[in-house]
């Protein structure tokens, strides 16, 4: 039998207490050094028999977030039971959540979309009771937090927490520091990322995919939000042109598609357009669609496949076209993770196939054409192999 104890960190949008911190802030503020803030966490350690049947949830609220650069999922409109007077109620900014428990170990992360009712939905699977009051819409969305667990391979060891008064000393120093001058306009520049590695990741029950197809006659680009996974996916598609700046979300059904349409026509032949989705998936299209029978210039077309569902073996297949009468030269630029740049000509009707690697099933790659069309196309992801259903069975 699994127990759950939850603690939720404060939520600064209420009235501050009088005297002391909430249980989530004094774990997860700055000042959680002192011995008496562990409490929550050691007295679970100090009865083995107690820590070996536990699931610790440490959950920030909105205001915790301070800032985060992933859209959130939105229900399309209509959808039932998630419009207010005609305004979508969730789902909110991106926060942090700690799992803490012998199934958890090993400092894994977990990028599936989960909320608060995620928390609901698994206390379903621990008690068998059902909550009433939770969407389809958000059911198909949010996970259940199983995917956090590894219930086959537990660990009921005793961590030793780590002593952080160092990092708090240097918290509390940098408050004394002067404000940070805002950089002026073009000056800014790209952080560097610390070095250490990555984390281990769950695997998700995710298989998203989404390409386009380019009609000359109509002048139509259509988008196709393919879900091959074994859960619902979100996506939201972005304009970065001609349009107002607006998602418009998708949520698609496991094994099924969706498309999302843009007339080129309106916008004097010129895309642009961006898919987001969880799991560092994202996909840009752009170019300029060239009318039938405009033949003397090269008209780059690319498409891709993603190969195999083992992390370890899987890459993305390009095919790299051109269906105009002059020949075109595509870069291929990674923007992380695997593949090397290269450069391809493509010769008037011909087509090249390409393989392109991926780095323990991560891939980012951008194909980018000669001339002035703007013709782009962007490719990232992460594959994850099956989801184990044993791993996922609390006992």
């Amino acid at each position: 039998m699994v127990t759950c104890t939850l603690v939720g960190a404060h939520d600064q949008t209420k009235a501050a207490p009088t005297s002391g911190e909430s249980p989530g802030e004094r774990l997860s503020s700055r000042h959680h050094s002192r011995p008496e803030d562990k409490e929550q966490v050691q007295s679970l350690f100090a009865n083995p028999e107690v820590w070996r049947h536990t699931v610790f949830l440490v959950m920030y609220d909105e205001n915790d977030g301070y800032f985060d650069h992933v859209v959130p999922p939105s229900p399309p409109a209509g959808t039932p039971e998630e419009f207010v007077d005609g305004q979508p109620i969730g789902l909110g900014n991106r926060v942090p959540l700690w799992v803490i428990s012998p199934w958890s170990r090993g400092g894994w992360v977990n990028s599936q979309v989960f909320d608060h009712t995620s928390v609901l939905r698994f206390l379903e699977r621990v008690t068998g009771v059902r909550e009433p009051n939770i969407s389809q819409w958000r059911r198909a969305v949010c996970g259940d937090l199983t995917s956090c667990f590894d219930f086959t391979r537990p660990d009921f060891s005793v961590p030793v927490l780590p002593d952080t008064r160092e990092l708090v000393e240097h918290a509390d120093a940098a408050m004394e520091l002067p404000a940070v001058e805002l950089p002026a306009p073009g000056a800014q520049v790209m952080p560097t990322q610390e070095s250490g590695g990555t984390r281990p990741h769950r695997r998700l029950p995710y298989r998203p995919w989404a390409d386009v197809a380019v009609d000359r006659a109509t002048g139509k680009v259509t988008c196709t939000l393919a879900n091959e996974g074994t859960a619902a996916f979100h996506f939201t598609v972005f304009p970065n042109t001609a349009r107002p700046f607006a998602g418009t979300p998708f949520t698609v059904a496991q094994h099924s598609t969706a498309a999302y349409v843009w007339d080129a026509i309106r916008t004097g032949g010129r895309y642009d357009f961006t898919v987001h989705g969880a799991d560092g998936f994202v996909c840009r299209f752009a170019g300029t669609v060239v009318g039938v029978g405009q033949d003397d210039i090269a008209v780059p077309r690319v498409t891709a496949v993603l190969e195999s569902s083992d992390p370890d073996n899987a890459s993305v297949e390009l095919r790299l076209g051109n269906d105009g009468g002059t020949a075109v030269r595509l870069t291929l630029a990674p923007n992380d993770f695997g593949g090397t740049a290269r450069t391809q000509l493509v010769g008037p009707r011909e087509q090249v196939t390409l393989t392109w690697p991926t780095d323990d099933g991560r891939y980012d790659i951008t194909i980018t054409a000669d001339g002035n069309t703007g013709f782009a196309r962007r490719y990232a992801g992460t594959v994850h192999a099956a989801p184990d259903a044993s791993a996922a069975t609390a006992a």
